[in-house]
């Protein structure tokens, strides 16, 4: 089966983001967005954009203390390579992503690429596999909301992404039986598909034969990056509270973040609300549905999710834009600053190159 062409993904992602834009917008009557953004809380509204910085500076503080673990960087220069990321994550419509580009540019300060794309799994890594436990327990602080399966299937599957994780890192051979498996199960279909000459049904056999090799070498690989995430952290028996401890940090500020936001437009949300939806919200808005950040996917989760606990659609996608402008914002700087780091680093690889940096590993 041919490979998609990357130009066709990125038509499709673009598509969906209107058609995603185009239902929400059929939902909330142009008058009522227009006149919550009439009447802005100014005071909420630049606090809002002030918070920003600051969710970013705390995600950046914990990458330079794991990249301080091979070599000291200087705060400010890792801070410039945190939003070209997001100029790369956020702005630029194209399959290299903030990750990539961070790994890059790190790599070339510490001079080391491999260890600078384990800084990045590991700052992004840690704040996932959080997520996967806070989508469980954070619905506790509103345990009304298991009822909704909405909150209830993210949850389990939270838990049981964790548990893969676990048995990915821990277990001494965790893919052989998986393996032995799914060669029987193939197998057998293999042979129902000779039989019936039906070739629609090997067809489908030898695609879902290639969906679960990717899959497998995704989980290698994440195994791979695991153990030398862990070789890096054994070096501060430290490290891992202060890597807990900025993880509580940056989920807590984006509780606030989200508050605040709502507060913009004199909208009046539990905070405790907010606290129990937001996990669950991030942990569905992670899937890369569309271009730039999820352009549409990500506003259209917001406003599903917050309509369970009552919050008007209108509300929850004025909101939702006020924090898609605060990204734009933080991207355009990082555009600012990708100019320069572009000057100063003229030799660098084409978008294909930079994946590879990432990949080998």
């Amino acid at each position: 089966m041919n490979k998609i062409p990357k130009s066709i993904k990125l038509t499709v992602k673009l598509l969906l983001s209107i058609a995603l834009f185009s239902v929400l917008l059929s939902f909330v009557q142009g008058n009522e967005l227009l006149e919550l953004f009439s009447q802005i809380n100014w005071g909420f509204f630049l606090l809002s954009f002030a918070f920003t910085p600051i969710m970013v500076a705390a995600s950046c503080a914990k990458w330079k203390m794991i990249l301080d673990l091979k070599k000291k960087l200087p705060y400010l220069d890792l801070f410039r390579i945190y939003l070209v990321g997001y100029f790369f994550s956020n702005i630029l419509p194209s399959t290299v992503g903030g990750d990539v580009a961070r790994s890059y540019y790190a790599g070339k300060l510490i001079e080391n690429q491999d260890f600078a794309a384990v800084s990045v799994f590991v700052e992004r890594f840690s704040g996932i596999f959080f997520l996967f436990i806070l989508v469980i327990v954070a619905p506790l602080l509103k345990p009304e909301l298991y009822q909704s399966p909405y909150l209830y299937f993210p949850a389990c599957a939270g838990g049981g992404f964790a548990l893969i994780t676990l048995w990915v890192w821990k277990a001494r051979n965790p893919f052989a039986l998986p393996d032995r498996v799914a060669h029987l199960l193939f197998q057998f279909f293999h042979k129902i598909s000779a039989a019936s000459g039906l070739s629609f049904v090997e067809r489908s056999v030898q695609f879902v034969e290639k969906l679960y090799s990717k899959l497998i070498h995704r989980l290698k690989k994440l195994r791979k990056e695991l153990g030398l995430a862990v070789k890096a952290i054994k070096q501060n028996k430290r490290f891992s509270w202060q890597l807990i401890c900025l993880t509580v940090l940056f989920y807590f500020l984006t509780w606030i973040n989200v508050y605040i936001s709502f507060r913009a437009f004199n909208v009046h949300v539990d905070f405790l609300a907010v606290c129990a939806m937001v996990p669950a919200i991030m942990f569905v808005a992670h899937v890369p549905v569309t271009l730039l950040g999820n352009l549409g996917y990500f506003e259209s989760v917001f406003v599903f999710y917050f309509l369970l606990v009552g919050v008007g659609g209108a509300e929850s996608l004025a909101m939702a834009l006020l924090l898609r402008l605060k990204m734009l914002t933080i991207g355009a700087v990082g555009y600012i600053v990708y100019l320069n780091y572009k000057q100063k680093f003229k030799a660098e690889p084409e978008i294909d190159e930079r994946e590879k940096l990432v990949e080998k590993l």
